[in-house]
């Protein structure tokens, strides 16, 4: 399974080839990883606040709002999701 990762203005948006249980666990995984600083390495996704999932024909995204006076990095999220997922569920 395939996921891109990019900056939409002050959001980041992961978006994923697939609606599948690969897909799924990625979602879960941010999710984790918002709720317990010592989920993933960066500590990224501890700064969002919110997220927003949307699935359109056989695509699915989610949508990440940081905290206020936060930013996300694109990079960081990558790690966190790198940290939180099976090999084979890679970029």
């Amino acid at each position: 399974m395939k996921y891109h990762i990019e900056k939409q203005g002050d959001e980041v948006v992961i978006s994923f080839d697939q609606q599948d249980e690969q897909a799924q666990a990625m979602i879960e995984a941010i999710g984790r990883c918002r709720q317990s600083a010592w989920a993933c390495p960066s500590g990224e996704c501890m700064k969002i606040a919110d997220m927003e999932t949307r699935a359109d024909g056989g695509t699915l995204a989610v949508r990440l709002k940081p905290r206020s006076d936060l930013a996300l990095s694109v990079v960081s999220i990558g790690e966190c999701l790198k940290y939180q997922l099976p090999k084979e569920i890679q970029t």
